[in-house]
């Protein structure tokens, strides 16, 4: 009896093992929300996090939301090294792409996104697509194969109510992600500053010559007039 009873335990454990063992996939990834219930004017935070066997140089996803009840703002990542490329945004759709020039492990949160609730509704956030890139032999950026994708649906009920407007730490530095057309304030990249201050000098230097040259030949008139 004990034999057989032994026997049964063994074999419980072994499926629960087997279980546990595909479930964790080496290369998952999947979006939460600490917390699912919100008031109009307060901050959703989304995780994107990621499990990988492989160190990556990057990552991209796509999270289709609601543009009557969220507004996205930005979103960071919490990996070292990790930088986020500008993309175009669409209306409906965060579209968000970060790489890294050294390989990165992915073990748990690999990115934060963040919307501003718009007002009373209930409505979902989905993972559409998301991928993590290793460096291929050749050097250029690749999707690392085999990449499963687990919780796609995040649900958010938002109360009409007025809540408080909450800036977080952020976890990095912030990728815009408003939609085009929809910026508040105008606000040039810093890199385009400097290459239009660099222009706006070299035309002053110009100018300034030109007329050193205009006056110089008028000098040189005068003197044949004499």
């Amino acid at each position: 009896m004990k034999s057989i009873k032994a026997l049964a335990l063994a074999i419980i454990f072994a499926f629960i093992f087997v279980l546990n063992v595909g479930a964790q996939t080496p290369e998952t990834i999947w979006i939460t929300a600490s917390t699912t219930a919100f008031k109009t004017g307060e901050t959703v935070i989304v995780t994107v996090n990621a499990v990988s066997a492989t160190p990556i140089q990057g990552f991209t996803f796509q999270i289709r939301y609601d543009p009557a009840c969220l507004q996205p703002v930005n979103a960071t990542s919490p990996i070292s090294g990790m930088n986020g490329l500008q993309l175009p945004q669409t209306a409906g759709l965060v579209d968000a792409s970060f790489a890294s020039t050294t390989p990165q492990t992915a073990n748990g949160v690999i990115a934060e996104v963040r919307f501003v609730t718009l007002g009373g509704c209930q409505t979902n956030l989905t993972l559409e697509s998301a991928a993590l890139a290793v460096r291929n032999e050749s050097g250029f950026a690749a999707p690392l194969a085999g990449v499963m994708v687990g919780e796609k649906n995040v649900v958010l009920n938002i109360d009409k109510e007025k809540g408080v407007s909450q800036e977080p730490p952020l976890s990095g530095t912030p990728l815009p992600l408003v939609p085009t057309g929809l910026e508040t304030n105008f606000a040039l990249p810093t890199g385009t500053i400097v290459v239009l201050g660099v222009i706006g000098v070299l035309v002053l230097i110009g100018v300034f010559v030109f007329i050193k040259l205009l006056s110089g030949s008028g000098k040189g008139k005068r003197s044949v007039k004499k």
